[in-house]
C-alpha cells in the first residue's frame, strides 16, 4: 500500500513540475511579428494661405511708415471688396529697417533712408487665389512671398489616413500568418510613426506691377494635389 502511495506522490510531483514547463511551451509557441502599415493618397486642397507684402522706402522712419500704412490700408480695403473677410486677413510681420550707403570720405556706411515692410497672410479658397493676388498688386502691394495649400479639416483627413494605415498593417500581418499556417490572435502594440499633409512646393517669388506691366493678365494659380501620408507600426502575435 505504501508503495502505491509513494508512486502516486511521485507522479503528482512530476505533474506539478511539468505544469509550468508545459505552460511555458504553450506561450513560446506563439509567434510575434512586427509589421508596418502605410497609407498614401492625393487629395484636393480646399484652402490656400497667401502671404503678401508691402515694401516702402523713404528718407525718414515716419515717412516710410506713413507711405506703407496708406498702401496697406488700400490693399485691405480692396481685398474686402472682393469678399475677403477681415478675420481672414492677418498681419504676420511688420518691420522698419535702415538703409545704408557707403560714405567714401569717411570710409564707413551711413544711413540714407528707411524701409518699412508690412506682410499679411490672406486665407481663401484655391479658386480665388489668382483674384486675391491681382487685387493686392493693383492696390499697391509689391510682394507675393508664399502660397501654401491645405485642408480646412486637417484632423479628419489625418485620422482617416491613420485608420487606413492600421488596416494595411493588419492585412500584412494576416498574409504572414496565412503563409505560416497560423492566425493573428492578438495585437500587442500600435505605434504612430508619422502622418502629414504635404502641400505642393511653391518657391518664394516676388511680383510687382512694374515688372508685370500695367496690362498684366490675370494670375493663374494651380493648386495641384496635396500628398497625404500615414505610417504605423504594429506588433502582433500569431498562433
Amino acid at each position: 500500500m505504501s508503495k502505491i502511495i509513494k508512486t502516486f506522490c511521485s507522479l503528482a510531483l512530476f505533474v506539478a513540475l511539468l505544469g509550468p514547463t508545459a505552460l511555458a511551451a504553450e506561450v513560446s509557441s506563439a509567434t510575434e511579428v512586427q509589421v508596418s502599415g502605410v497609407y498614401q493618397e492625393e487629395i484636393a486642397p480646399d484652402v490656400v494661405y497667401i502671404n503678401l507684402g508691402t515694401l516702402t522706402e523713404a528718407d525718414t522712419v515716419g515717412a516710410a511708415q506713413s507711405k506703407n500704412a496708406e498702401i496697406s490700408s488700400n490693399v485691405q480695403q480692396q481685398l474686402e471688396r472682393i469678399g475677403i473677410k477681415t478675420e481672414h486677413i492677418k498681419t504676420t510681420q511688420y518691420t522698419v529697417t535702415p538703409l545704408y550707403k557707403n560714405d567714401d570720405s569717411r570710409r564707413n556706411y551711413v544711413i540714407k533712408g528707411y524701409q518699412a515692410t508690412n506682410s499679411i497672410t490672406v486665407t481663401t479658397t484655391p479658386d480665388k487665389a489668382g483674384e486675391v493676388i491681382d487685387t493686392a498688386l493693383t492696390a499697391g502691394c509689391n510682394q507675393v512671398n508664399h502660397l501654401q495649400f491645405g485642408k480646412k479639416d486637417d484632423d479628419a483627413v489625418k485620422n482617416a489616413a491613420l485608420a487606413q494605415a492600421v488596416r494595411n498593417g493588419l492585412n500584412k500581418a494576416n498574409a504572414i500568418a496565412d503563409a505560416l499556417n497560423k492566425r493573428v490572435v492578438r495585437v500587442k502594440t500600435v505605434t504612430e510613426s508619422g502622418i502629414s499633409v504635404q502641400s505642393p512646393e511653391s518657391s518664394n517669388r516676388m511680383y510687382s506691377l512694374k515688372a508685370l506691366g500695367d496690362a498684366a493678365p490675370s494670375t493663374p494659380i494651380s493648386a495641384g494635389l496635396l500628398k497625404l501620408n500615414a505610417t504605423v507600426h504594429l506588433v502582433v502575435e500569431l498562433d
